[in-house]
């Protein structure tokens, strides 16, 4: 097989261009799963601030919204950190994704 310079160079273009899609895809990917962690945690802190208004008090735990304002907790998804200092002191809420690494064998 010949390859003459200008096939070479086309090649080339072609597994850059690869590669650009290749990352650009990845970095699509990586923005979406930000942006749902961002949107849950919002999610919740609406509730936590519907249900001081609502009650007087912050919620004790998310297990309270859940069963009473109606916050689905995917804790398949997501790892939730709620942390209450007291009921009229706004709680901590941190939600973070899970991150399951696949076993290689």
């Amino acid at each position: 097989m010949d390859f003459n310079k200008s096939s070479i160079i086309s090649i080339m273009i072609i597994f850059l261009f690869s590669l650009i899609v290749i990352f650009s895809i990845k970095s699509i990917d990586n923005n979406y799963a930000e942006n749902q962690v961002k949107t849950v945690e919002k999610t919740i802190k609406q509730a936590i601030v519907q249900c001081y208004a609502l009650e007087g008090s912050y919620p004790p735990d998310l297990e309270y919204l859940k069963e009473n304002y109606g916050i689905i907790i995917n804790t398949d998804k997501y790892i939730y950190h709620y942390e209450i200092f007291a009921s009229n002191i706004m709680p901590i809420l941190k939600v973070f994704p899970v991150i399951i690494k696949e076993a290689v064998n």
